[in-house]
């Protein structure tokens, strides 16, 4: 109950200063601004309080097929942005996701298994990213753009919060790294303002992952 009041919290803040970054700068500098762990570490917090440090090293691990998960949920909505509607990119990605995070979730043994598995992946992805557009200009949205958004992301919360429940420590953590606020805000964008927006943002996201993936993670494993 805690970690869903972590995200119910969270969520809205998170979006709606990633929607007025996007605004003000470009979708590609909201998307940097996703890379924040912001709502995942509060979580990783509570399961440490929760559960103690054996099982928060265990979330981490898991949170490795999570963050490959979202590399194959980028890879799969931003090539097929190029060509299809956002329902058929939003269905096609989180099957990705899903599929990645079961295989993977299987292989990922160790914290070092994770980091190796997912920056060969992670430069695979960057060396592949589509073209966009990286100067379009985002046309003025209506009020309650905002607010849907929001009312999205809290519904799939919910939801996933749910199943989350009845799953071990490493599924745990990978899907607590289902791209909530990526999937909200992709297909919105994607919707709203068109491919190139919704692609520049998951670019922006996916060039600063490495700081979580690659740092912060393994930085917190070393007082467990």
């Amino acid at each position: 109950m805690l970690v869903l009041s972590v995200k119910l919290l969270l969520a809205p803040f998170f979006i709606i200063l990633t929607y007025l970054i996007q605004g003000k700068f470009g979708p590609r500098f909201g998307g940097i601004f996703m890379s924040i762990p912001f709502i995942v570490s509060p979580i990783l917090a509570v399961i440490y309080l929760q559960h103690g440090s054996e099982f928060l090293y265990e979330a981490i691990i898991g949170t490795y097929s999570g963050q490959i998960g979202l590399l194959f949920f980028i890879l799969t909505y931003s090539h097929l942005a190029q060509r299809f509607p956002w329902q058929i990119c939003i269905f096609s990605a989180t099957s990705a996701f899903l599929l990645a995070v079961t295989i993977f979730g299987q292989l990922i043994s160790n914290l070092w298994l994770g980091i190796i598995l997912w920056s060969f992946l992670w430069a695979i992805l960057l060396k592949n990213f589509p073209f966009y557009e990286k100067k379009s200009q985002l046309s003025p949205a209506p009020n309650w753009d905002l607010w849907i958004r929001i009312a999205s992301a809290l519904t799939l919360i919910i939801t996933i919060t749910q199943f989350a429940q009845v799953l071990g420590p490493q599924l745990s953590g990978a899907f607590a790294m289902y791209p909530i606020m990526t999937s909200i805000m992709s297909t919105f964008n994607h919707y709203r303002y068109g491919t190139d927006a919704s692609v520049a943002l998951m670019h922006g996201l996916t060039q600063y992952l490495f700081v979580t993936t690659l740092f912060i993670f393994p930085f917190i494993t070393l007082f467990l």
